[in-house]
């Protein structure tokens, strides 16, 4: 009897844990505009070593036109935000794919150069932003060592 009154309160334990757990829904571009908007403001690294892990505003390029995207400080930017994926030709160089995933917490932006004149060019990358907390976001460049962490100055 004390085995499954054990088991019993295990379960119930764990099952109130999942669902104080926060979860990370698919979300839209006007979703995510609306938590970027309120997620502005001038950030400080405080942790990272890669070359763009360096303190600056978060901000729109356009605060008229989210469309057009957004950076933090000069090393991060996401442009030409879009729903799906995009193809376009750019000429003299490559096929460029561009491939947003919003959530209610995050964005990443999937970046492929193909058909490139020079093979060196060729490319399959993928950048994430994350909102961890009210004041702090994290970066991450898939396959790389580049990550990064911000806190919001108040």
């Amino acid at each position: 009897m004390r085995y499954s009154e054990v088991l019993l309160y295990t379960i119930c334990l764990s099952m109130s844990a999942l669902g104080c757990a926060k979860t990370e829904l698919p979300s839209n571009k006007s979703q995510f505009i609306s938590l970027l908007n309120s997620k502005v403001g001038n950030y400080q690294v405080v942790a990272g070593t890669a070359d763009n892990c360096t303190s600056g505003a978060l901000t729109w390029l356009d605060k008229n036109n989210p469309d057009l995207g957004f950076k933090l400080g000069n090393s991060i930017m996401f442009n030409a935000l879009h729903n799906g994926t995009q193809t376009n030709k750019v000429a003299n160089f490559c096929l460029v794919t561009t491939k947003y995933k919003y959530t209610t917490q995050s964005i990443t932006m999937s970046l492929r150069h193909t058909r490139c004149e020079n093979d060196s060019d060729n490319l399959n990358t993928s950048q994430t932003l994350r909102f961890i907390a009210d004041s702090r976001l994290h970066y991450s460049v898939e396959n790389s060592d580049n990550v990064c962490q911000f806190e919001l100055q108040r």
